[in-house]
């Protein structure tokens, strides 16, 4: 039985959104964005969704299990497609009865024997992993297409895909007015560590546990991550008890980035126990507002109790996080100390992600970004 948690409450904003923004990157970053969970499209349904700037429509074959993402505007005169219906492998617009396929193509209009043959509307590449649905965006350039070919693929846990790994829970936290940049901005401030996250709280709470701490080390395994589209963080935590570090409590945890983040893996070892594996994403319905996903597997052997806590020991660290992203801006340059962690070349390796720096690359005549070839990455 899975473990499911209360949706968070949405806290109103108290910063203004423009202000905030002032010096932040673009908000959209190229990379894969989950949309959905896979049970809850069924065949034959039509979702709409407004994220990442865009109206879409995400639709299921009523004659197989594809999945289609399309701009949601009838490309004929704009009616909304997720009022139609789906026809076989095909979605009619309501208000005049055109047919499109999955790629953006008319295929019937029903009061005419002309139908236009060019690609009539966006569509988008969409992957189904581990029971959900990813969407690849790209910002700036051509219209996608359904079809076309991607840079690199939604990451897949080979333990899902091996059966050792074994579904154990879901938990939908609600938006976060926050841009989708800082979860890896945050994974290179080792300084923070010590600092926010040094108190053991009880799981999916924020009350602390007296006379507990937690001390980490950290790093980000920039060898691995050179000419590849994911960054690896690895992880290391002990808890201190009463003042007396506890050897037995050590944990390897290592935190997968793909791209600029909108899907985090976390590989978490529990000492003598076993491994459980969180998923957690990010999708930006708008520039400061993130809807949060997490959904997690585990080890057979490893008990559920254990899971829910190593699973809501991370949703109580992350949110103290939470409280901060909400409200801050982006430093451009920061201001840093000799003792912070390597900001600058954090975020050289994520500039070719963002638009206004593939724009760049090709102007330039001396050399050419390409983030996404694939590399080795070390096992945890």
């Amino acid at each position: 039985m899975s473990f499911l948690t209360r949706r968070s409450k949405r806290r109103e904003p108290q910063y203004s959104d423009d202000l905030r923004l002032a010096n932040y990157p673009h908000p959209y970053p190229d990379g894969w964005y989950r949309l959905l969970r896979s049970k809850s499209l069924r065949r034959g349904e039509v979702r709409y969704l407004e994220c990442l700037g865009r109206a879409l429509v995400v639709w299921r074959s009523e004659t197989a299990d594809d999945v289609f993402a399309m701009s949601a505007f009838c490309p004929h005169l704009g009616a909304n497609l997720a009022g139609g219906r789906v026809c076989k492998d095909r979605i009619e617009c309501p208000f005049h009865g055109w047919q499109f396929t999955g790629d953006g193509r008319a295929a019937h209009v029903p009061y005419s024997d002309t139908v236009p043959t060019r690609v009539a509307t966006e569509s988008f590449p969409v992957q189904e992993v581990h029971g959900q649905i990813f969407m690849y965006h790209r910002s700036g350039g051509a219209p996608q297409q359904a079809g076309e070919e991607v840079p690199y693929p939604v990451p897949r846990i080979p333990g899902v895909d091996d059966g050792t790994f074994v579904y154990r829970g879901h938990y939908d936290a609600g938006r976060s007015r926050m841009h989708i940049v800082e979860p890896i901005e945050n994974a290179v401030d080792s300084a923070h560590f010590g600092h926010l996250h040094n108190r053991l709280t009880v799981p999916w709470t924020r009350f602390p546990i007296p006379r507990t701490a937690i001390e980490y080390t950290s790093r980000l395994d920039f060898d691995a991550a050179r000419g590849s589209y994911r960054m690896p963080l690895l992880v290391e935590t002990v808890f201190n008890v009463g003042g007396r570090r506890m050897e037995i409590t050590r944990t390897k945890t290592r935190v997968m980035f793909t791209g600029v983040g909108s899907i985090m893996n976390l590989t978490i070892k529990l000492p003598k126990v076993g491994v459980v594996e969180i998923v957690q994403t990010y999708l930006p319905i708008s520039p400061l507002d993130q809807q949060v996903v997490f959904h997690w597997f585990a080890e057979r052997s490893v008990p559920r109790l254990l899971v829910r806590g190593a699973v809501g020991g991370w949703v109580s660290q992350w949110r103290n996080d939470v409280r901060i992203w909400e409200e801050k801006g982006f430093t451009a340059p920061p201001m840093l100390c000799r003792d912070d962690g390597p900001v600058m070349r954090l975020r050289d390796w994520y500039r070719p992600f963002f638009p206004a720096s593939r724009e760049a690359s090709r102007d330039s005549s001396t050399r050419s970004v390409e983030p996404y070839a694939s590399a080795g990455l070390p096992e945890p």
